[in-house]
């Protein structure tokens, strides 16, 4: 396989070198980047289940409080993200025979898969401190196996296309992958194992949820890192260095925020994952408790956020035609706070129709609309991160995507990790009832209800649009990235 992959880059490259006469653009086929973004299989199944499902399993099926949950996520993400600029440097710094970035997808994916299977087959422990130690156990394993994997993989796009407007077209094929998980998550939660009045409830359900996810997740992974691995001869070459590997790293770190950038985005996509991270940790408290709404409703209802998801694919490939990316994501994050501030306003306010058709229309239309923004916002920022890739090796002379994506997804995991731990502490303060697997009748006070509301919805949109505010300041338009690609490649012929 892996020879019959290497002569079709060959044949490809020979291709693309008579078109541009120069041989300074190499593109994918499409059947390439198909099998290259199955990788994000692995990555929506995690990042959806874990924000979806996690807090409501490990406080009303588990049994611990709002508060060790959020601590037991807080805490795995945080390690995990103070790990990952340093799995981004070894990957950006490796030298195998199997090139920089597949050592590490293909031994990392197995943990990960068997990870995810354990987080959601928690056993019943007789103590709250066997029972927290277990689930941050199952958790650090998840993260660290899953950052070894998805980083490399990431990195990989950035080295994979080189043109403008095929990286767009490579994270649209990755945002396609991820909305089959999406949707995959989404059916074989609400609809499969977790379904029925009392399936969210049901703690069988989630062993057997996680281990098809598990499934979906080492498949994934597998073609993607098996389908890429020829093209490693196409890759970005670094040579060997010739400082220590401390001083190195920390001097890498330091030149990451000497470009603005990467400090834009970064400091975007920090604030903007708190408040995500708060808003998904209560998604089914919200739907159940502040909306009223049974399981049976809630599988459609997430299902129409998937129809948005698809959506956006074509929309930002007709956007990126048109607009900077920039303008792109910042509109998209401006529509997307108002999606998520009107609707649990004007419940409150009195102006939503209760439950039933008109109810279910409206918050369906909301989803359609807000999942077609986050799409084509996601696209246009992972182009604009790689973008920024090629800006830093024209600054400082080095390739560092796997530092790069390292250091966003630290930025992403810490957030998360806050937000995740702001809405356990919150369930506590407002009193929200845990374990209630075991006392099914509680009552739940109708001010904590309304708390739900206003924490998942007008705290979390203001917070949000902070970030949009911050992306204003990115600069690296398509004119200014030609301009450094055209240096970068006077740079290269000169040598």
């Amino acid at each position: 396989m892996v020879d019959s992959i290497a002569a079709e880059v060959t044949a490809a490259r020979t291709a693309s070198e008579d078109a541009a006469g120069d041989g300074s653009v190499f593109r994918l086929s499409t059947g390439r980047k198909a099998l290259y973004a199955t990788g994000d299989l692995a990555d929506g199944i995690i990042n959806v289940s874990l924000n979806t499902y996690l807090l409501f399993y490990l406080t009303e099926v588990v049994g611990l409080s709002g508060s060790l949950a959020g601590a037991a996520v807080a805490t795995a993400l945080i390690v995990d993200a103070v790990a990952d600029p340093l799995i981004g440097y070894m990957t950006d710094n490796t030298h195998s025979r199997w090139g920089r970035r597949h050592p590490y997808m293909l031994f990392s994916i197995f943990p990960f898969a068997i990870g995810f299977a354990a987080l959601f087959a928690v056993p019943k422990f007789a103590t709250t401190p066997e029972l927290f130690a277990y689930v941050l156990g199952a958790l650090l394993v998840l993260r660290i196996s899953y950052s070894t994997f998805i980083l490399p993989y990431a990195a990989l796009g950035a080295e994979l296309t080189r043109d403008y407007a095929d990286r767009s077209v490579l994270m649209t094929f990755r945002s396609f992958f991820n909305i089959c998980a999406n949707i995959s998550c989404i059916v074989m939660g609400f609809g499969i194992f977790m379904s029925g009045a009392t399936g969210l409830l049901n703690r069988a359900g989630y062993i057997h949820f996680g281990w098809a996810g598990a499934a979906v997740i080492l498949i994934g992974g597998l073609i993607s890192a098996a389908s890429t691995v020829g093209f490693r001869a196409q890759l970005y070459q670094v040579a060997p260095a010739d400082r220590s590997a401390s001083a190195r790293f920390l001097g890498e770190l330091r030149d990451l925020f000497r470009n603005s950038s990467f400090t834009t985005l970064f400091v975007t996509i920090l604030t903007f994952f708190v408040a995500a991270g708060t808003a998904i940790s209560l998604l089914i408290y919200s739907f159940r408790y502040f909306w009223g709404m049974p399981t049976s409703v809630i599988q459609p209802l997430a299902l129409a956020g998937t129809v948005g998801l698809i959506i956006g694919i074509p929309v930002s490939a007709i956007l990126l035609q048109r607009f900077e990316k920039r303008d792109i994501c910042v509109i998209g994050i401006a529509l997307l706070c108002l999606c998520q501030f009107l609707p649990p306003v004007l419940k409150l306010a009195g102006f939503m129709p209760g439950l039933g058709l008109a109810l279910y229309t409206i918050l369906g239309t909301v989803g359609v609309l807000s999942s077609c923004v986050i799409t084509s916002t996601a696209i246009a920022f992972g182009s604009m991160l790689i973008d920024a890739a090629d800006e830093h090796d024209l600054l400082f002379g080095v390739r560092r995507e796997g530092l790069y994506f390292a250091s966003l997804t630290f930025s992403v995991k810490a957030a998360v990790g806050v937000g995740a731990l702001f809405a356990g502490v919150a369930l506590d303060v407002i009193g929200f009832p845990k374990d209630l697997a075991m006392h099914p009748n509680a009552i739940i006070p109708p001010g904590t209800v309304r708390a739900i509301g206003l924490i998942a919805g007008p705290f979390t949109a203001m917070i949000c649009l902070t970030s949009a505010l911050v992306l204003t300041r990115y600069r690296l338009t398509k004119e200014n990235l030609l301009r450094v690609q055209r240096q970068l490649k006077e740079r290269s012929e000169a040598l």
